[in-house]
């Protein structure tokens, strides 16, 4: 069992431009997708952050720490970095607001791979070569290069990935840490068509 403290971290402060409606408010269940998701990910954490971006406002009624991002505009990598420097942990459990369907075994399973291996600073999932870098955990040695690729305007989070030595797991890595369904539980959506089709899943 893990000794070590987590912050989980919930990315909930994009613009839901393709869905016309903010995706963490949609309904689940008679909750939220952002509620939905809380729950699966705080049995492994002791502190949750929402990184709000501009949707503060929108989760006020919410039992948890907001954080706005510092280089506003800037798109994930800005969530993530306002987030991380808040955080008081050496490791964060990251996913984006939009991924119902992660169970708690996800979040658990990226904490033992996490503590299993010292030698990187992120891991993430790798599904038939696709990155799922909002789906990870992250240690927060990455903070200066990550900020310098904000003030630099290099935004692409995959080419970070790439220069931080990013450890990339794939299914069979996951699966032997309890991880199951996991193309499924990457399900994300964007569009209203992407909602209706996770929710029928």
């Amino acid at each position: 069992m893990s000794t070590m403290e987590w912050t989980g971290i919930i990315l909930a402060g994009g613009l839901s431009s393709r869905m016309g409606f903010n995706k963490a408010l949609l309904d689940w269940n008679g909750t939220s997708v952002l509620e939905q998701v809380i729950q699966a990910m705080a049995p492994a954490v002791q502190r949750i952050i929402l990184s709000a971006g501009n949707n503060t406002a929108a989760y006020t009624t919410l039992p948890y720490d907001c954080v706005q991002d510092n280089y506003p505009g800037k798109g994930p990598l800005a969530g993530l970095h306002a987030a991380l420097e808040a955080s008081e942990t050496d490791w964060n459990l990251i996913c984006a607001c939009d991924m119902p369907l992660l169970e708690p075994s996800f979040f658990k399973g990226m904490k033992w791979l996490a503590e299993s291996g010292h030698e990187h600073h992120a891991i993430v999932p790798r599904l038939a070569g696709r990155v799922h870098p909002l789906a990870g955990a992250y240690h927060r040695r990455v903070l200066p290069e990550l900020e310098q690729r904000l003030i630099d305007n290099r935004l692409k989070v995959t080419q970070w990935l790439e220069e931080i030595g990013c450890q990339y797991v794939d299914v069979d890595e996951l699966e032997s840490a309890a991880v199951h369904d996991v193309a499924i539980q990457l399900s994300n959506m964007n569009t209203p068509e992407e909602y209706k089709h996770i929710r029928n899943q």
